[in-house]
């Protein structure tokens, strides 16, 4: 209760169950009192339903984590009627498996299936539904490995057919139609999916999934070929997601400070990256367990590196700022191109290191401006030395935007000091030839300004 409590003061209203199930294909246990994971650990039933239990008097959604097409090499004699048939096999005849710790046995090595299978899909979907009767929880978070090539079934087949007939062999080509089916088999409950890289993260975006979730990883690239390195690749990726899915919002899962030894987080690399998700109209799953924070991709190695210091205070006001004006970051707004100029400051509108980003959204009321600080700090998000310098601070800066918009208020609002409150700033209006514009002057900025305009 004091775990769930903690989270609650951020506001969390959606929880990732990890690693908490029997096997990925067989994740309820026969008994349901204790059993052993996969890796070996006792998991206690009355502890998951402790859990379960003291999330939903917070109004959390707990999500049963489990891959979609995985089984522990087990299956192969354990009875479960998990047929190798059904298995993906690479382009070169190899078995698609992933080595978790083969010095555990069969145990520890998964086997990966085709998602267009059909009895596959009516296995796993069978399975899912047991963890509803069993447990309470909420939905499906489903995972995969990413992308990993041409597939071919255990029959030297294609995976199965696209919308137009063609024959499909990459597995993240796949996902909108395994989606869409697991969907319509689990309502009412919700579904989760994550498309590592946020390889074939277009095709999950149309699909029928409730929430949007990626795990980005810095080598992998998007479909124009930029890399997800940098703070604009992540906000690109939530725009298209939002733009391609009718408005949800993406969370991202990216690990800063990458299993860095060091016991701390550094502040300047995680309060940048929830500005910069936040702003874009995003959200994260970093926070969880209490107030413990992720630096890599295994959860429960979440207790190696710890918030300190005036860093979970920070934390705690920036969730506190993305509940408070959600209107404006993500309720239905759209990109709009708008110029913007500081005086004496160098501005970007694609996330340049060492100047301020600036890009805008509008809705029928407001026009919103985001102030991203990056002069003084570079613009990648992972920080694996744990050397990213906090932003160098701008005061006082004169800002002009060029906007047909009728302003009859300007207001900034900021998670960056001790308020949050929108303070209205005195603006003066102008015009440039026949260009439009306001001027009004920031009194600071040190990591993201919200400017919305009325």
């Amino acid at each position: 209760a004091g775990k769930i409590d903690a989270m609650s003061r951020y506001h969390l209203n959606g929880v990732q169950f990890y690693d908490w199930q029997y096997r990925h294909h067989q994740p309820v246990a026969e008994d349901l009192s204790f059993w052993k994971d996969w890796s070996g650990r006792t998991i206690s039933g009355d502890a998951v339903r402790a859990y379960l239990d003291a999330a939903h008097e917070k109004n959390m959604a707990c999500m049963a984590y489990n891959m979609i097409y995985a089984a522990n090499q087990t299956y192969r004699t354990d009875g479960s009627g998990v047929s190798p048939q059904w298995r993906l096999v690479r382009a070169n005849g190899q078995d698609f498996t992933c080595d978790m710790d083969a010095k555990l046995g069969p145990v520890g090595v998964l086997q990966y299936f085709n998602p267009l299978n059909a009895d596959w899909q009516k296995y796993i979907f069978a399975q899912e539904k047991k963890v509803f009767e069993a447990f309470a929880f909420d939905g499906w978070h489903g995972d995969t490995i990413g992308e990993n090539g041409p597939m071919r079934t255990a029959d030297g087949e294609p995976l199965g057919y696209d919308e137009n007939g063609e024959p499909i062999e990459l597995v993240k080509n796949c996902y909108t139609q395994f989606l869409n089916a697991a969907k319509a088999a689990i309502a009412p409950r919700y579904l989760a999916f994550n498309p590592v890289g946020a390889q074939g993260i277009e095709n999950v975006n149309v699909s029928d999934v409730d929430v949007l979730y990626t795990e980005f990883w810095p080598w992998d690239r998007d479909a124009d070929g930029l890399a997800y390195d940098s703070y604009y690749s992540l906000h690109k990726a939530i725009v298209n997601a939002c733009a391609q899915s009718g408005g949800k919002s993406l969370i991202v899962a990216a690990y800063v400070n990458y299993r860095n030894p060091k016991s701390r987080f550094n502040p300047a690399a995680v309060r940048m990256m929830d500005c910069v998700v936040f702003a874009s109209g995003g959200a994260r799953i970093e926070l969880g367990n209490g107030d413990n924070m992720l630096s890599d991709e295994y959860f429960p190695a979440d207790t190696k590196k710890r918030m300190k210091g005036e860093l979970p205070g920070d934390v705690q006001r920036l969730y506190d700022f993305l509940v408070a004006y959600e209107n404006l970051l993500r309720d239905g707004q759209r990109c709009v191109e708008r110029r913007v100029e500081l005086a004496g400051v160098p501005v970007s509108t694609d996330g340049k290191s060492d100047a301020v980003w600036t890009f805008a959204r509008a809705d029928e009321r407001n026009e919103i401006y985001h102030f991203i600080n990056l002069t003084g700090t570079d613009n990648g998000w992972r920080d694996e030395k744990q050397l990213k310098k906090e932003p160098s601070p701008v005061q006082n800066v004169k800002t002009r935007i060029y906007t047909n918009h009728a302003v009859t208020a300007v207001w900034l609002a900021s998670p960056d000091g001790k308020s949050i409150a929108p303070q209205e700033l005195p603006f003066v209006s102008g015009q440039d030839g026949e260009a439009a514009h306001i001027e009004f002057t920031q009194p600071s900025l040190a990591y993201w300004n919200m400017v919305f305009l009325r």
